[in-house]
């Protein structure tokens, strides 16, 4: 839920284990298991679908990039397009 909740927010895998209950190695295994990757792969995926959510409303991409957690633009465009197949410009222009 946290991961969900707050993408943008930078977190750790202690502050994940300590919220479980559980050690770091036994959230690493239990939420592969049950998400099918790890925790930072699924950070990235939701910080991808925030930035598509805030390019839709018109946010520019560098901004977007900002408000969704990224470190710069090129970061998300990276997980954007190995997410989407298309880049953050070419999704804006083809909802326009």
């Amino acid at each position: 839920r946290r991961l969900e909740e707050a993408p943008a927010e930078a977190v750790t895998l202690a502050e994940l284990a300590g919220l479980s209950g559980v050690s770091r190695f036994q959230l690493l295994r239990g939420f592969a298991r049950s998400v099918g990757t790890t925790p930072h792969a699924y950070l990235i995926q939701q910080r991808v679908r925030l930035a598509r959510r805030l390019l839709a409303a018109g946010s520019g991409p560098a901004a977007a990039a900002a408000e969704a957690g990224f470190a710069d633009q090129s970061h998300m465009t990276r997980a954007f397009v190995r997410q989407y197949g298309v880049t953050p410009a070419r999704y804006r222009a083809a909802l326009a």
